[in-house]
C-alpha cells in the first residue's frame, strides 16, 4: 500500500524520510498477513491430505488451560471453513493493496476489521493471554504448538487491523499513517482528560477480579463454596491456592496501576531512577502498543466467558469446571471486571496514542505531543 504524502510537493521534500521500520506499516502490515493467512491456508488444505490436525487434543495434553472449544467440533468442518476463512481473507487484503473502492469498499472495511476482531479476540480462547508479552513466560510448558499457532494468528490479527486501517484511510483521502486529513481535531487538552478519566476506570474495573481472588486466599467463600474452595485447596497441597490466588490479585491490582501510568509523565519520559534511560523519550509505540496488546489480550480471554455470563443472565444453570458447584451472581463479578478491564485497557491506550502522539513525519501534519525531559517526575 502506498503511503499518502501531503498533496504540496515542495512541502513533501521539506518532511524527514522515517527510517524505522515500524513507521512503515502500512506497506508491510498488509503483506505479513496475507504471508500468514495462505500459509495457514496451505496448512489447513495440507491435513486433507493426511497432515496433523492443529486443534487435536492429543497433541496439546500438558496445557494448564483447557482444551481450545474448537477441539469440539469435526476437524473436516474446522479446516473446510479455515480453507474458505483464510481465501476470502486474503483476497480482501490483496484487493486493499491495490487501493480498490467504490462500491467494495464498506465490503472489504467489514471483512477487514470482522477478521480482525476474530483473529486477534475470539479465536485464541483461553491462549489470548499467552499474546501478553511477559505473561506468556510465567510457564513456559504452555509454549507448544497449538498455544504458539494462536498467539501467532492473534498478532496475525492485529496486522489485518492495521491494514484495513491503512486502506480505510487512504480511501477517505487521510494519511495513512496517522489519519489526518487537515481539518479540525480534538486538542490534547480533551484527548487528556478522556485518557484520565478512562484510565482510572481501567484501574478501578480489576478490583472486581482482585477482591474475589483475595476473598479466596483467606478462605472466604465468595461467589462460590466451601466444598469448592476445599477442593482446589486439595489440588494444591501446602500454601498453593493461597500463593496463586494472592499471584494473580496482585497482578490485576499492578495491572491496574500501570493503566494510571499512561496518564503520568514517565509514560512518556523515562523517569529519573531508571539507570542509563533517565530522562531519555519513552518509544511512542512502546506504552501505546503494549497497552493494546494488554488490552486485546484480557478482551480476547473473556469473550469465552461470556457464554456462561449470557446462560446465567436468562436463568439457565450454570456450573464451575469440572464440579457440580452451581454459580451465583457474585461468581460472575470477575467475568465482568475482566471484560470491562481489557475493553478500557483498549480506550485508555487509544486516549493515550492520540494525546501524545507528534508531527507526521509523512504529511506533516500535527504537533509535538512529547513533553520535555524536565517535566519527568
Amino acid at each position: 500500500m502506498t503511503t499518502r504524502h501531503s498533496a504540496d510537493p515542495a512541502h513533501r521534500t521539506r518532511l524527514s524520510r522515517p527510517r524505522r521500520w515500524w513507521s512503515r506499516w502500512p506497506r508491510w502490515s498488509g503483506a505479513v498477513a496475507v504471508l500468514v493467512l495462505t500459509g495457514y491456508g496451505l496448512g489447513a488444505a495440507g491435513w486433507f491430505a493426511g497432515g496433523p490436525y492443529a486443534f487435536a487434543r492429543p497433541a496439546n495434553p500438558d496445557n494448564t488451560f483447557p482444551d481450545h472449544w474448537l477441539a469440539d467440533l469435526p476437524a473436516a468442518r474446522v479446516e473446510a471453513v479455515t480453507i474458505g476463512f483464510c481465501a476470502l481473507v486474503v483476497a480482501a487484503l490483496l484487493l486493499m493493496r491495490r487501493a480498490v473502492g467504490g462500491p467494495l469498499r464498506p465490503v472489504l472495511l467489514g471483512i477487514g476489521w470482522s477478521a480482525a476482531a476474530f483473529l486477534a479476540l475470539v479465536l485464541p480462547g483461553t491462549q489470548a493471554l499467552d499474546a501478553i508479552p511477559g505473561l506468556n513466560l510465567l510457564n513456559l510448558k504452555r509454549l507448544d504448538w497449538p498455544t504458539v499457532h494462536l498467539v501467532l494468528l492473534a498478532y496475525t490479527g492485529y496486522a489485518v487491523a492495521a491494514a484495513t486501517l491503512a486502506y480505510g484511510r487512504l480511501t477517505r483521502a487521510r494519511c495513512v499513517n496517522c489519519g489526518r486529513d487537515g481539518g479540525a481535531e480534538w486538542p490534547r487538552q480533551r484527548w487528556a482528560r478522556v485518557g484520565v478519566l478512562v484510565s482510572i476506570a481501567a484501574f478501578v474495573a480489576p478490583f472486581g477480579y482482585a477482591i474475589v481472588r483475595l476473598c479466596w486466599a483467606a478462605g472466604i467463600p465468595v461467589g462460590t463454596t466451601e466444598e469448592f474452595l476445599a477442593t482446589i485447596n486439595a489440588a494444591n497441597p501446602g500454601h498453593g491456592t493461597v500463593l496463586l490466588e494472592l499471584i494473580l490479585s496482585g497482578m490485576a491490582i499492578g495491572g491496574g496501576l500501570l493503566c494510571l501510568g499512561l496518564t503520568r509523565p514517565w509514560s512518556q519520559v523515562w523517569p529519573r531512577w531508571l539507570i542509563g534511560l533517565a530522562g531519555r523519550p519513552v518509544p511512542h509505540w512502546f506504552p501505546a502498543g503494549l497497552a493494546t496488546v494488554c488490552g486485546g489480550g484480557l478482551f480476547g480471554f473473556t469473550t469465552l466467558l461470556v457464554p456462561d455470563l449470557v446462560r446465567f443472565a436468562t436463568g439457565a444453570p450454570v456450573f464451575y469446571p469440572g464440579t457440580g458447584v452451581r454459580t451465583n451472581w457474585l461468581s460472575h463479578v470477575p467475568t465482568v471486571s475482566l471484560l470491562l478491564w481489557g475493553a478500557l485497557v483498549l480506550a485508555a491506550a487509544a486516549a493515550f496514542h492520540y494525546r501524545t502522539r507528534s508531527r507526521c513525519v509523512h504529511c506533516g501534519r500535527g504537533g509535538c505531543g512529547q513533553p520535555s525531559p524536565a517535566s519527568s517526575a
